[in-house]
């Protein structure tokens, strides 16, 4: 979600020797042709050379999260037919690939106007898939694969549903000669709300760890390994039930952002600069970018929804300029703010690799959304 949660994933890595995914998705950054994505004016060709030239070890993966038709804002916005969208999207992963990403999450959950018909989901996919695999046997790489069925949801899947559908994907996939995806993601009743995770688990985790373990068996007797999503605000107690129960990797992201919101937040406080902060709060609650991410009935106040959209305007010319006079009362008080964020950040995302029973190879993903 910024340039500072990316250098913190690296650290992180580096000084736990753990691979770690970082996985952008089309908002976050996109192909120059498309416009780019909001993380730092990068496109997918300059996050991906960022990331090698400072990650010279290799521990870092970059993935494509969310990948798939009507995930850029625009093919919505703009109103694009079912055939357009899977154009779009398609030209997306053709320069995800050209740029060397490991993996590939085809996520065809979205629809025009909603959630796409399971059996649309599944056709798109695979036409998807195999479009990326011939870009990818033409460029010489051999990405991982991710795939998925619906959006995130508070429960469980069932796992009788979810193995006919999960069969269903992998007979399409085999009769086009195509390989099986490293990872499926299930529901694992993990589902973020404002700043809580509100899913099932962390309400009766021993009831719906019985069920992930079932989800996770049916997908270990195929070969695949289990990714949940929408991991963020969970307990390092709550992150080894998951893995405990079968999960082998898992996704968080909005918290990482607010948890950088709020170091900045602090250090405006700490250096005194009032009408820096409200500037910031004005500018986040402005973009209305926390819509997506509060319950029906919130009592969040205006300040608690413009921490939740605030990594989405790092970007803006109005918080370059908030950032460039706190940098400089920063420096007064021996503190280089990004290093100050950067911590901030890198402290979060320890808590969730230290939670990780084994470093390799489960790896943990950042900076989705």
């Amino acid at each position: 979600m910024s340039k500072n949660a990316v250098d913190a994933c690296i650290a992180v890595a580096h000084r736990r020797r753990q691979p770690l995914m970082l996985i952008p998705s089309r908002r976050q950054v996109e192909a120059a042709a498309q416009g780019g994505g909001y993380v730092e004016g990068w496109n997918t060709e300059t996050f991906a050379a960022y990331v090698r030239r400072h990650d010279p070890e290799g521990l870092i993966l970059l993935c494509r999260d969310h990948g798939g038709p009507y995930q850029n804002p625009r093919e919505r916005a703009e109103r694009l037919s079912g055939e357009a969208a899977m154009i779009s999207a398609m030209a997306s992963f053709r320069e995800d690939v050209q740029q060397g990403f490991d993996l590939l999450h085809i996520d065809t959950s979205m629809d025009l106007d909603g959630v796409a018909d399971v059996q649309v989901a599944i056709d798109r996919a695979v036409e998807l898939y195999g479009e990326c695999a011939e870009a990818a046997a033409q460029a010489g790489r051999s990405p991982m694969y991710e795939i998925g069925f619906e959006d995130q949801g508070r429960d469980t899947n069932d796992p009788f549903e979810f193995r006919d559908q999960l069969d269903a994907m992998l007979a399409a996939l085999a009769r086009h000669g195509l390989p099986r995806p490293t990872f499926v993601v299930a529901q694992t009743a993990t589902k973020v709300v404002e700043t809580d995770n509100v899913g099932a688990f962390s309400a009766a985790p021993s009831a719906v760890t019985y069920t992930v373990s079932a989800l996770a068996g049916l997908t270990a007797d195929r070969g695949i390994a289990l990714k949940a999503h929408n991991c963020d605000y969970l307990t390092g107690a709550e992150v080894r039930a998951l893995s405990g129960a079968g999960v082998d990797a898992l996704n968080v992201a909005p918290e990482f952002g607010v948890v950088e919101t709020r170091a900045f937040l602090r250090l405006l406080d700490r250096l005194g600069l009032t009408a820096q902060r409200d500037a910031f709060l004005a500018e986040a609650y402005a973009s209305g970018l926390w819509r997506k991410w509060m319950a029906p009935d919130t009592a969040a106040t205006d300040t608690d929804r413009a921490v939740i959209a605030g990594h989405y305007v790092y970007g803006s010319a109005t918080f370059a300029e908030i950032k460039e006079v706190a940098a400089k009362a920063a420096i007064r008080e021996g503190i280089d703010v990004d290093t100050y964020l950067r911590d901030a950040v890198a402290e979060a995302i320890e808590r969730y690799a230290a939670a990780l029973p084994h470093p390799v190879p489960s790896p943990l993903a950042v900076a989705g959304n």
